[in-house]
């Protein structure tokens, strides 16, 4: 063929051997030890809290849409009930999604340190999330609109707080990783502070809702 002709004409001038290659490259323990805390891990946990800010949005705006809010409200449930019942039933889903994929990471065997301080975590962190959506949804009182506007501020939220060198994701690892995490606890106060917050301006707004009604 031309290929072989041309190759024993020019191979006068390989004065070195080509650069051996490998079929394949083993994946170090470095490599996968990041990928399972570093990524994994902290997105299994955080990935509810998004489904759950999501759900809280659609049940209170679904209300508003399908003129049931008005029903409910005949009830002796006052508005505030429903509200927090509605927020409740989502954050409850968050240890028991966040516990489940904890155990199955554990049956599969990846070891995972500090399970309740996790799951603490995890449970405020995202409680601040649904808060938000219930805040979002009350105002718009428009599914695609409140899930336009959450979807925007969680992305610009998410990167303010990556830029803090102790963010959720960073502490998930840590604290997965079994290595110390010194701000674990200021950090939890934050986020307790964080939802007194939201819950205050969820309250203003019922009472704005109640006094219009």
């Amino acid at each position: 063929k031309y290929e072989d002709i041309l190759r024993d004409i020019r191979s006068e001038r390989l004065v070195r051997q080509p650069v051996p290659l490998s079929p394949y490259r083993p994946v170090s323990s470095t490599t996968f030890y990041e990928f399972i805390y570093g990524l994994l891990i902290p997105l299994l946990l955080f990935m509810p809290a998004i489904i759950s800010a999501g759900l809280v949005i659609d049940l209170i705006t679904e209300e508003y849409q399908q003129q049931t809010l008005d029903t409910l409200r005949s009830t002796p449930v006052t508005l505030t009930e429903l509200v927090l019942g509605k927020n409740l039933s989502c954050l409850l889903l968050i240890p028991a999604e966040s516990g489940l994929w904890l155990l199955l990471l554990s049956v599969n065997g990846i070891r995972v340190s500090s399970l309740p301080e996790i799951l603490i975590h995890v449970t405020l962190t995202s409680a601040a999330l649904i808060l938000l959506g219930t805040i979002i949804a009350l105002h718009f009182r428009d599914r695609t609109r409140a899930q336009f506007v959450f979807s925007t501020l969680a992305v610009i939220l998410l990167l303010v707080t990556l830029s803090f060198p102790y963010n959720p994701l960073h502490i998930i690892a840590l604290l997965a990783s079994g290595s110390p995490a010194p701000a674990h606890g200021p950090v939890l106060v934050a986020w307790l502070c964080i939802n007194l917050v939201l819950m205050m301006v969820i309250r203003r707004q019922i009472m704005s809702m109640e006094t219009h009604r």
